[in-house]
């Protein structure tokens, strides 16, 4: 039987909060969908609400529940970031699992997405530009983001792309996978 899960990762950024809608959107669709958040995400949205919304655990410690980062490898037809901090990308990008997220990431061995959420300046800079070309080159599809003006008030491209614009590139891919 092929993998049909999506794994959703959330990194520690205010458009956190915005990936509950896209967990809920799959999970009503009758896609299942895994939840695993790092600790900074936890400040933004709690793992409660994302297992409410997927009616599965949260892995947010990758000890908590045994080691369902490598469990999730037999079952993930997709994973993507959503939302991908400059600090997620970068230890993405260099092959560091030292939390939830990457160590789910490495251990997987399905088609990936990141959606960068920053500040314009950060998402910018010479170092996260070289880092999400690292992903590219590894095979990572980046969602990149909208310019418009952002949570402190700057204004550039670095806010995450529409949930809806997301859920659609994800559903596309996840459509060619399973079928």
């Amino acid at each position: 039987m092929k993998p049909q899960t999506i794994v959703i990762a959330v990194s520690g950024s205010i458009a956190a909060y915005k990936t509950c809608d896209l967990v809920r959107n799959l999970s009503r669709k009758k896609i299942p969908v895994r939840v695993c958040m790092t600790r900074n995400a936890t400040r933004f949205v709690g793992p409660v609400t994302f297992q409410t919304l997927s009616g599965q655990d949260v892995i947010v410690d990758e000890w908590d529940h045994g080691m369902l980062h490598i469990d999730l490898k037999n079952e993930a037809a997709l994973f993507a970031v959503i939302p991908a901090t400059a600090n997620i990308i970068g230890k993405m990008a260099s092959g560091i699992a030292d939390d939830a997220v990457t160590s789910t990431y490495l251990a997987l061995q399905c088609p990936a997405f990141v959606a960068p959420a920053m500040n314009p300046n950060m998402y910018s800079h010479s170092a996260v530009q070289r880092n999400l070309k690292t992903l590219q080159q590894d095979g990572v599809t980046i969602l990149d983001p909208a310019a418009g003006e952002v949570i402190c008030g700057d204004v550039g491209q670095g806010k995450m792309e529409e949930i809806q614009k997301i859920e659609a590139k994800l559903l596309e891919k996840y459509n060619e996978i399973i079928s």
